[in-house]
């Protein structure tokens, strides 16, 4: 139990990291930004069966997904040798992350960081990069409180 709760800490990490980079980086940015887009453009956010294939709102939102997320994930996973990782964010991707991520009624936080607390970084770009946790955010001075 111990060795997973560290690879979810040393995950939230990464995906923290490559989130951040998604806004630095050019190639990264160039399909990062659709994700940006999507949320202004789709009032029925939530699950649909494109999920189960691992394929969100658009090619490009998708590529984003990918790039920041799920091959991430994976490189993680070779690394420890344990998809257990994975697994917990796959049922997350596919079930649960569309409903609660850009969702303004949906407000958790600390626990999570999903829902308003997301939605500022969807306003300010450069706050609010953890995924699951603040942590990230308060310790490399980018995080701002929920609206």
């Amino acid at each position: 139990m111990t060795y997973l709760i560290f690879q979810l800490i040393v995950w939230s990490l990464l995906l923290y990291l490559c989130h951040r980079l998604a806004h630095i980086v050019p190639f990264l940015w160039k399909y990062h930004q659709d994700h940006h887009l999507q949320i202004y453009k789709q009032t029925n956010k939530g699950h649909h069966w494109s999920n189960y294939f691992l394929f969100f709102d658009t090619w490009r939102s998708t590529i984003d997904q990918w790039l920041i997320e799920i091959i991430p994930t994976i490189l993680l996973c070779l690394v420890f040798q344990d998809f257990t990782v994975f697994i917990i964010y796959y049922v997350w991707a596919v079930c649960i992350q569309e409903r609660v991520e850009h969702n303004y009624r949906f407000d958790v936080y600390p626990f999570l960081t999903s829902g308003k607390w997301h939605l500022v970084h969807h306003s300010e770009y450069t706050k609010n990069f953890g995924v699951f946790t603040p942590v990230w955010d308060i310790l490399f001075k980018t995080y701002k409180a929920k609206s």
